[in-house]
Formats: structure tokens, sequence, C-alpha cells
């Protein structure tokens, strides 16, 4: 997921993300179907240590909660938040071979928009890592945006335009925060985080993909291995994709 650089974006906000007032979870249609599918005991992987209210949910379900992320300071944040002991929290980056003790591990894999993290060239590994924690028969279920962000086309309506061209490329189907001017723009508030570290972490995310629902569908397809069983809208405009992999539980 493009290394360290990317890592640190999240560590720079780290436990700020859940608690200086701001709610960075899904929305609430999405949080109720996620949750629904939730069952004690099931081994169910969280990935993306800042969507505390899912992990949250899971351990109220009781489920054996695992949280996977690529960046150390948020994962540590989020492991105190949740109380997880060491073997139930993971440094992992799915855009990488996934380690083989956590390969179709899990029964339920749950993703909040990381899918919107990738970039363009990353997009594939990832849908691949993600496939590759789920067990036979069971669930990944992710949500995404399609398109722009709504920040991604205010910033972009002000910038000149020789900085448009170098932040949305639709060509690659991707935006590129680590070209933001240092000048005051419109940028995202969360909470209480500072203008500054809210410039620094975008600027550290970089390349982020933008795609439409078959460009996705599409990328899942060639992955191979899942099988599409639902999308669900929200009112806030994400959509929720739930995929299954095939075969008997307990399979491997």
């Amino acid at each position: 997921m493009n290394g360290p650089a990317k890592a640190r974006a999240w560590d720079l906000v780290g436990e700020h993300y859940w608690n200086s007032g701001y709610y960075g979870g899904p929305a609430p249609e999405h949080q109720r179907e996620f949750t629904r599918r939730m069952r004690p005991g099931a081994r169910t992987a969280v990935v993306g240590a800042s969507t505390v209210s899912l992990s949250t949910a899971a351990q109220q379900a009781g489920a054996d909660l695992h949280v996977l992320d690529f960046a150390p300071g948020i994962l540590r944040a989020a492991s105190h938040t949740l109380g997880l002991v060491e073997d139930r929290r993971h440094l992992v980056d799915v855009t990488r071979p996934i380690p083989g003790h956590l390969k179709q591990a899990y029964e339920l894999v749950l993703a909040d928009r990381l899918v919107n993290r990738f970039s363009a060239h990353d997009l594939p590994a990832g849908i691949r890592g993600l496939r590759d924690l789920v067990a036979p028969a069971g669930i990944l279920a992710v949500t995404v945006r399609f398109g722009l962000y709504e920040r991604d086309s205010e910033i972009h309506a002000a910038l000149t335009p020789a900085e448009q061209a170098l932040f949305w490329r639709p060509d690659a189907g991707e935006v590129d925060y680590s070209v933001l001017p240092d000048r005051d723009i419109p940028l995202p508030v969360w909470g209480a985080i500072s203008g500054d570290v809210m410039r620094d972490h975008l600027r550290a995310r970089g390349r982020e993909a933008r795609f439409s629902r078959d460009e996705l569908l599409s990328t899942v397809a060639a992955a191979g291995g899942l099988d599409c069983e639902d999308t669900i809208d929200a009112t806030d405009g994400t959509v929720l994709v739930v995929l299954r992999r095939p075969g008997a539980a307990g399979q491997s």
C-alpha cells in the first residue's frame, strides 16, 4: 500500500480519528448490515484499525475479533482502546502477500472504505489480499464510495488548472493528495484534528483509486475466488459489497 508514507498518514491521526468528536465509521445502514453478520465465537477480521466502531460491534457480538492494519501507530492505539491481546492484532499490508497463518483464517472479513485507500496500481493486489483472508464459505463485506469523494471535488475546485492536472488523473482513475499546495484550500474537518495535521495526513496518503461500480466488480471477478452476493446502497452515497468465498465451512 505504498509503504511507510501511507502508514505515516494514519499514524499521524491515530486515536484522534475516533476520540476527537469525529465519527469516521460506516453509514448507519451499513453498520447494521455488518453487525447482523457477526456471530458469537466466529473468527472475524476488521481490516483497518481506525474503524473502531466495527471492532467494538464485533466484540459486543461475542465474535473472535482480530484487527489488521499496515500502520503500526494506529494499530497500537486501536488495540489499546479495544483491549486486544497481542495475537489478536496483526501488522499486515493486504496489498502484499498475506502471512501463511492468516490465509483463509476468517469466517467474516470486514473493511469500511479501505478499498478507496488503495492506489490504482495496488487495487487488484488489495482485493486478492482481502480474499486470501477469507475461509471457505466465509464472507468479505466491504464498503466503498464510487467516483470522487465530495472532498475531492472541493479540493479540485480550489486548485489552479496546472494543480488540477496533477491532483485528478481520470486516465489513471486516481487522485493524488501528495500535490496539495501550502496555501489555504478546503480540507476535511475531523473533529479536533488540526488543519495542519489534516494537510499532512492527506499528503501522506498520496495516490488513491477512484472507480465505478462496474470497475470494482470487474477487479473482483479478475481476482477470482469470490462470488458477489449483494450490493447495498446507503443514503450517504457509500455502497456495501458482500462477497462470499465458495466452498464448505471447515475446508482449507
